[in-house]
């Protein structure tokens, strides 16, 4: 594995535990629409903030992977896997219902990212 697809595999689980994290945080947030509350909010839950250190560090991996590999690879391969993370999470974590469409998404998604990095 070269160094570009190294960064851009940890970018990929960086940005997918983000936002996995980022919808944890979330689903504990106050109801009341108020600036204060809602910055309040993200500034005592430990996943959103642990989801917004994981989105710099997500930047930093993901421009170094940049700077190895073409923009046409890294793009779509950071996309694509980052939703496969993403629905695999939901599907575990919050038992979110995947339908056949979306698993036949998911199995094109590999595929692609197959072809793509080829």
């Amino acid at each position: 594995m070269t160094r570009g697809f190294l960064f851009l595999a940890i970018a990929v689980l960086f940005n997918g535990a983000a936002n996995v994290l980022m919808k944890k945080g979330m689903s504990t947030a106050p109801a009341g629409t108020a600036w204060r509350d809602i910055v309040g909010h993200y500034l005592t839950s430990w996943p959103l903030l642990v989801g917004l250190a994981l989105f710099a560090l997500n930047v930093v991996a993901y421009t170094q992977a940049l700077s190895r590999l073409p923009l046409s690879v890294a793009y779509p391969v950071m996309v694509s896997l980052t939703g496969v993370i993403v629905i695999s999470t939901s599907l575990i974590w919050f038992k979110e219902n995947i339908s056949w469409m979306q698993w036949s998404g998911f199995a094109f998604i590999i595929c692609g990212v197959v072809l793509v990095t080829r």
